[in-house]
C-alpha cells in the first residue's frame, strides 16, 4: 500500500511541467512538439486523471511518449519517497562508485578457455577513469589468446568513453579508426569517438576473431560497442536482437515524486549514418541468448582449427589436437 496520493492538481502540473522539460531538451524538437501536444490534449480529455498510483501514471505515460517517439531512452520515473533535490551524478556519486567498485567495475569474468580462447564477461562500462586499470589487467591478461568471447548478455551500458577503450584493444594502434559520433542538441555539436593509439597494457589486436554475445537485456552503451564493431566488421554478434536503446541522455527532476530520463542525444555511425535506435542491433548469428555462449564458442574453436590447418605455424600442433578432442566431445 503506497502512502502518496494523486489529486488532478498534482497531475496536472506534472504533465505540464513534463510537456516543457521535453520541448526544451529533447534531441528532436520536432518530436518533442509533436509529443508536448499530444500530452497537453491527452491532459485536457481527463485520461491521465483515471490514475491512481504514481507507478501506473508513470508508466503509461512512458508508454505514450515511447509510442510517438521510438525511443526506448525516454522514460518517466516515480518515486515513491520524495526525490533529493540534486539528482545523481553518475561520475561523482558516492553510492554508485561503491556499487560499481563492489562489481569490479563491470567486469564479472576474464578467462582462458581450452583451445587458447578468451572469455570476458563485461556487465556494465564504468567510466574509464575508474574502471581504465581493472579493463587493462583483464585485456591484458587476455592478450595472447588467439580467439576472444565478449558477454554482453547482462551488459546494460555506461560510458562511452569506456567502450572506445575497450574497443581499441579489439584493434591496431594505427591508423585510428573511427568508432561512433553523438551529437549533442543542448551545445549543437557532435562528439566524435576514435580508436586510442595508446592503451595501456597489451592489445589483443585487429587479426585474431572476437565473438559477442548479446541478450534483449544488451543495451545502450552496450549496443553503441557492439554496433560500432560490427561496422567495421571487427566482431561477429551470436545471441539476441539488443534492447534498442541509442540516444544519450540525462535525468531531470519535475518534483518531489517523478523524473524523467530525457535522450538530449543522439548516435551516428560514422559507416551506417544510423543508430541502434529502436531497432536494436541485429546479431550475426541468431540464438536463444541461453545458447550464445556454446555456438560462440564451438563456432570460434572451429574457426581457429581451420585457420592453423591452413596457415602452417611451428608449435601449433598441441594446440590443434586440443581443439580437435574438445569438439569431439560437444
Amino acid at each position: 500500500m503506497t502512502s502518496f496520493k494523486l489529486d488532478d492538481g498534482f497531475i496536472k502540473s506534472t504533465v505540464e511541467s513534463l510537456a516543457d522539460l521535453l520541448l526544451d531538451y529533447y534531441v528532436f524538437p520536432n518530436t518533442a512538439e509533436i509529443m508536448k501536444t499530444a500530452l497537453l490534449e491527452k491532459l485536457s480529455e481527463g485520461e491521465f486523471y483515471k490514475e491512481e498510483s504514481g507507478l501506473t501514471l508513470a508508466q503509461k505515460i512512458t508508454d505514450y511518449v515511447q509510442k510517438i517517439s521510438n525511443d526506448k531512452h525516454l522514460v518517466f520515473g516515480f518515486s515513491e519517497p520524495p526525490l533529493p533535490h540534486q539528482l545523481h551524478d553518475p561520475i561523482t556519486d558516492e553510492n554508485i562508485r561503491l556499487r560499481q567498485k563492489q562489481n569490479n567495475y563491470g567486469f564479472e569474468r576474464a578467462e582462458r578457455l581450452p583451445g587458447n580462447i578468451g572469455y570476458l564477461v563485461i556487465n556494465e562500462f564504468v567510466y574509464p577513469e575508474f574502471a581504465g586499470e581493472t579493463a587493462a589487467h583483464a585485456m591484458s591478461f587476455l592478450a595472447d589468446t588467439d580467439g576472444l568471447i565478449i558477454d554482453l548478455r547482462n551488459n546494460y551500458g555506461g560510458s562511452s568513453f569506456m567502450v572506445m577503450l575497450i574497443a581499441s584493444y579489439l584493434l591496431d594502434g594505427s591508423p585510428p579508426v573511427h568508432l561512433n559520433d553523438l551529437y549533442w542538441r543542448s551545445y549543437d555539436t557532435t562528439q566524435s569517438f576514435w580508436s586510442l593509439p595508446f592503451v595501456p597494457g597489451k592489445r589483443f589486436g585487429a587479426s585474431k576473431p572476437v565473438y559477442l554475445l548479446t541478450s534483449r537485456k544488451t543495451g545502450s552503451g552496450a549496443e553503441e560497442f557492439a554496433y560500432s564493431l560490427q561496422a567495421i566488421k571487427r566482431v561477429k554478434i551470436v545471441g539476441e536482437k539488443t534492447g534498442g536503446k541509442a540516444n544519450p541522455g540525462s535525468n531531470h527532476r519535475i518534483n518531489d515524486h517523478f523524473q524523467v530520463f530525457i535522450p538530449n542525444g543522439r548516435a551516428i555511425n560514422p559507416i551506417t549514418k544510423d543508430n541502434w535506435e529502436g531497432i536494436g542491433v541485429l546479431p550475426n548469428i541468431e540464438s536463444n541468448s541461453d545458447e550464445a555462449y556454446e555456438k560462440a564458442y564451438q563456432l570460434l574453436l572451429q574457426q581457429l582449427l581451420q585457420h592453423f590447418s591452413e596457415n602452417s605455424e611451428p608449435g601449433r600442433e598441441r594446440l590443434m589436437t586440443d581443439i580437435k578432442q574438445i569438439l569431439n566431445l560437444r
